[in-house]
Parts: structure tokens; sequence; C-alpha cells
């Protein structure tokens, strides 16, 4: 599953990117403006906004020489659109659910990072996961749990789901500096724990061993 692009879990026609773009969007929309949005031809979204039009689920507007076009909000299947529309948010609780539920000992600190939480992932893509195992955890069953985790995402979305495990004392300790935890202070979304807190134990901890080296 390509968790930018939900409709294409289930369609690979157009019609899935246009009532993304139209339910993602504040204002009604051109038919170039869809385009853009979409990545499309201004020829594939035109056809594919009329055949949506006449089933209901876009409405039509008069703006001068121009036609805009809208999301139906009231059209009998809209929820069940929306609920597409929205499955990367909805995965994102889950996985703070499951994080909870899972757990002994749960993670001081868990990111979706990589392409899932950048909005770049493909059809083969992979949904990768930061733990930061707490110092008091047992780290045999904390891996066991980690396994289980994945294990449960990857059901929900049919994607492959590889755990990242670091340990409390390497986040801010001698870990600290390694490029992976950068990325994931920049750019992961937070599914359990203190984004803050995290980044703060980066930062001593990068603090630390620039003052061993110094020695």
């Amino acid at each position: 599953m390509q968790l930018q692009s939900p409709f294409l879990a289930i369609t690979r026609s157009l019609d899935g990117a246009v009532l993304n773009s139209l339910v993602r969007s504040h204002a009604p929309m051109s038919i170039a403006e869809i385009a853009r949005s979409t990545e499309n031809s201004y020829a594939g979204v035109r056809s594919c906004v009329l055949r949506l039009t006449a089933q209901g689920t876009v409405l039509p507007s008069p703006a001068g020489k121009l036609t805009l076009y809208s999301f139906n909000a009231e059209h009998i299947l809209a929820p069940a659109i929306r609920e597409i529309v929205g499955a990367k948010s909805t995965l994102w609780e889950r996985i703070t659910t499951l994080i909870t539920e899972t757990f002994a000992d749960p993670p001081v600190y868990a990111a979706v990072f990589g392409s899932a939480a950048t909005g770049t992932m493909r059809d083969d893509s992979d949904i990768d996961i930061f733990l930061e195992r707490p110092k008091r955890a047992d780290v045999d069953r904390f891996d066991v749990d980690a396994e289980s985790l994945a294990w449960q995402v990857s059901r929900l979305t049919g994607n492959e789901v590889r755990p990242l495990i670091y340990g409390e004392e390497e986040v801010s300790g001698t870990m600290a500096g390694q490029r992976v935890l950068a990325d994931i202070a920049r750019d992961g979304v937070t599914v359990a724990g203190d984004p803050e807190g995290f980044r703060s134990r980066l930062r001593r901890g990068a603090r630390a061993k620039s003052e061993h080296a110094a020695r």
C-alpha cells in the first residue's frame, strides 16, 4: 500500500487520485488545478472529473468562464471516500494503540520514518518504525513485542514492516550522531512518546560524544 495514495489499494484508475485531491482541497478546483495536484494530464483529469460528476461524487459550479469542481460531501458514499482519504492518519492512530497494547514495557519514543513518513512510497516500499527501548526493559521481550507489532501493522496495510530498535542509553550516548536518528528527528511521524524529549536526548548524546572526542 502507498500511504500517500490510499485509493491505489483498491483501484489503479485516476478516479482515486482526483477524489483524494478534491477531498483534501479547501476550495473548488479547476481541471487545470486538479491536473497539477495529481500530476496527471489535463485530458485525463477532465475525462475522470466528468465521469465522477455523472456519478454525483463531484459537483460542478460555474465561475465566470471556468467550471470549478468540488467533492460532494452529501453523497451516500462520502463517508467511505473520506475514510479512504484519511487512511494514513487512521494508521498512525492504530499503531499508537497497538504499541500500548503490545509492549510489556512500551518504547520511550516511537516514530514511523522513511518513505512512509515522507509520502514517497512505492508499491514495494516497506514501513519503517523506530522504537526506543527503555532502560528498564528486558531486551529479548522487547524484541519479541517489536516483531509482534510489525506483524500486526503489516496485516493492516500489506506492507513489510521493519522495526529499528535503539536502546534509550544509545540514543543519549554513542549512537546519537547516527544519520538515521537525525532523519527520524527531522521527518519521523511520532506514534508514541515525546518528540522533543527524543530530540533532547539526541542533543545530549551529541554533546557527550563531542566532549569525549575533545579529551
